[in-house]
């Protein structure tokens, strides 16, 4: 058995207590690096204010060389917290750093989201969870570990949303994304037509993980609208949420654009097909429609139903928000840019190498697709 795995198997139950977790971070360190070296705890000193950190850990290599890991625990995090932690171990690592001690940082939770793992490593501050999320290192003497456990907080709060799933939260999530905050929970619920408890819930949970800011019980502020999407997909599929016919169009997909065009059925295009022209990509192999009737539209643009040679997805969507806030591409009715780049991400083929050029456009096109006041 590996270390990571024996990390992992030991780690499956939530940490109960403060000591659960500092046991996480020096288990993760001892079990990971390379023989001869040593982790000792230290006491750590309180500073000017009583500032004291939650542990220290000594870490030293075979030469004898040494370093300090400044740990603050925490038994949740959200991107107040991380602030609020930042500043106090960057306020304790100054102190000894001054001193001539080598020393780095880290926060140690029963779960960081992808979120806020990225937030962390932008301060330069490492993590460890019970989920086995872990990425530690420090200059002098030099080690670099990281290794990958849970995506979705395995320990919700039983009246806290647990994941993203289902049309309501899907709603909740595309009003978010297509209009720019600051806004109210009960503002954006009036504008989106989304139910305000869901709203309320589903912003909970990005907050929870990092993905957006609020005042206290306030409005929000900011919202990582990328990370909100890429989120959004640890839960959400466009094959496995939506039911799925498949089709040939005999004659292509051009002849398909030029029969979507002439119908007067409710569709909305997706994938490929659904690019802004500015997106560089290949030419379209493989062309996802949505449709509330999956039998009129293949009928109407004269596709034939098929297991094999598929070049056509007819979407039975989870929910009519995928005709939200549409746009016309060329003549042709698609999707917002919020929903192409979920459908995209979790879509077959290249269909993921194309949602990270859809999310670069977006990056530079925000007046584009999102909506404001």
């Amino acid at each position: 058995m590996n270390s990571r795995t024996s990390f992992l198997r030991s780690s499956i139950s939530e940490p109960a207590t403060e000591s659960d977790l500092h046991s996480l971070v020096t288990r993760a360190l001892r079990d990971r690096l390379p023989r001869g070296w040593s982790v000792e705890e230290e006491t750590p000193i309180a500073l000017d204010g009583g500032l004291r950190p939650d542990l220290i850990l000594r870490v030293s290599a075979p030469d004898d060389t040494s370093s300090r890991l400044v740990v603050e625990a925490k038994r949740s995090l959200d991107a107040s917290r991380i602030r609020a932690a930042s500043d106090r171990l960057d306020r304790y690592l100054r102190v000894l750093r001054d001193s001539g001690v080598d020393a780095c940082a880290a926060i140690v939770a029963p779960y960081t989201s992808p979120a806020i793992r990225n937030l962390l490593t932008e301060r330069g501050i490492g993590y460890v969870d019970a989920t086995g999320n872990l990425r530690l290192g420090c200059d002098k003497p030099a080690f670099f570990i990281e290794s990958k456990g849970a995506d979705r907080d395995p320990w919700p709060r039983s009246s806290e949303l647990r994941s993203l799933k289902g049309k309501a939260t899907g709603a909740a999530i595309r009003a978010l994304l297509d209009f720019v905050p600051p806004y109210g929970i009960r503002e954006l619920a009036d504008r989106a037509g989304v139910s305000a408890p869901t709203l309320s819930r589903v912003v909970g949970l990005l907050d929870r993980e990092g993905l957006l800011e609020r005042t206290p019980r306030g409005p929000v502020q900011s919202l990582d609208w990328e990370g909100t999407i890429r989120r959004w997909t640890v839960d959400y599929s466009v094959t496995e949420t939506n039911r799925v016919a498949t089709y040939l169009a005999p004659r292509g997909l051009e002849d398909l654009t030029t029969k979507v065009l002439e119908t007067d059925l409710r569709y909305s295009l997706t994938g490929s097909m659904a690019l802004p022209e500015a997106v560089s990509v290949a030419p379209p192999r493989l062309a996802m429609v949505y449709t509330r009737d999956v039998a009129g539209l293949a009928s109407a643009v004269d596709l034939r139903p098929t297991d094999t040679g598929v070049n056509v997805l007819l979407l039975e969507p989870f929910d009519d928000v995928v005709f939200a806030r549409t746009v016309n591409r060329r003549g042709i009715v698609g999707v917002a840019c919020s929903q192409l780049a979920a459908d995209l991400l979790t879509g077959p083929g290249r269909a993921p190498t194309e949602a990270d050029e859809l999310l670069a456009w977006m990056k530079d096109h925000k007046d584009a697709w999102q909506i404001r006041p």
